[in-house]
């Protein structure tokens, strides 16, 4: 019974670090609500992840009462002169679709609402989105998997370190079969179709994301040398565990692939031709 309170416990502490990732990330979609003229309702939400070719750059705002309003974009660390979108009112939604960049190109766009005042903002800097290419769900779906129980499996083997109910090598070895199989397999797979490069850290970049995994499986493979040598093993353990939860920790996609429009003026043929 304690084993699978131990399991349940470390489902959840998994799931915490999960959703912190995901909603702390610079790729979370912004969203609120505001009031037009002092009475109309109004909520909103700004991608911050763009897929080519996709819905999921559509920007969104509801209002019950038909309303005007506009994005204002340009590419991101550039001199481009801002271009304005006007959006579409439909159904009691305000609609624009940004346009296509290559993968991982960002624009920087700020959204309006008409009223009566004067034209009202939404968000009081202007939002950065990056672009992604689309990937197969044969792909992404087992790398999300492998990553969740390898974090599963290293929370699991932190509560083993002070409890010792299970056998700490064959967990161990799992654990780093998992980030092998998620971070240095399916993670570059996915990277390659999202932003057309398998690996940008250490040593051809400095993407954190890569990074970040590199230094966990340094920390569990010193682990799991400690196990097989019965040395220290508790000190090596509990080292790898912190790292990876402080890895955790850091906001997916922090500082990730960008294009530097300064060398590459590709724009996709659909650019600035998307309507919603």
């Amino acid at each position: 019974m304690k084993k699978v309170m131990f399991w349940i416990l470390s489902f959840i502490i998994t799931m915490f670090f999960a959703l912190f990732q995901r909603i702390t990330g610079p790729t979370y979609p912004l969203s609120g609500n505001m009031t037009l003229d002092g009475e109309i309702p109004v909520s909103f939400r700004l991608t911050r992840s763009c897929t080519i070719a996709g819905q999921d750059c559509l920007i969104k705002i509801k209002t019950p009462v038909k309303t005007e309003g506009y994005v204002s974009w340009r590419r991101y660390k550039t001199d481009d002169a801002w271009t304005e979108i006007q959006m579409n009112y439909q159904d009691g939604v305000l609609s624009a679709l940004l346009p296509d960049q290559p993968p991982a190109g960002k624009l920087e766009y700020r959204a309006f609402v008409k009223q009566k005042k004067g034209d009202l903002e939404l968000y009081s800097i202007p939002v950065i989105t990056r672009f992604k290419g689309a990937v197969p769900a044969g792909i992404l779906v087992p790398h999300v998997l492998f990553m969740f129980l390898f974090m599963l499996f290293s929370v699991r083997i932190f509560i083993t370190v002070f409890t010792m109910d299970t056998v700490i090598k064959h967990a161990v070895m799992f654990n780093i079969l998992f980030l092998l199989l998620g971070g240095f397999i399916l993670g570059p797979i996915t990277q390659f179709h999202a932003f057309g490069a398998y690996w940008t850290g250490w040593p051809f970049g400095h993407d954190l994301t890569d990074n970040k995994t590199l230094v966990m499986l340094v920390f569990w493979v010193a682990a799991l040398y400690a196990v097989f040598k019965a040395e220290k093993l508790k000190p090596w353990l509990l080292a790898a565990f912190v790292v990876t939860a402080l890895v955790y920790l850091v906001p997916h996609s922090m500082f990730g692939s960008e294009l530097d429009y300064s060398k590459s003026d590709k724009v996709l043929p659909s650019a600035i031709r998307r309507t919603p």
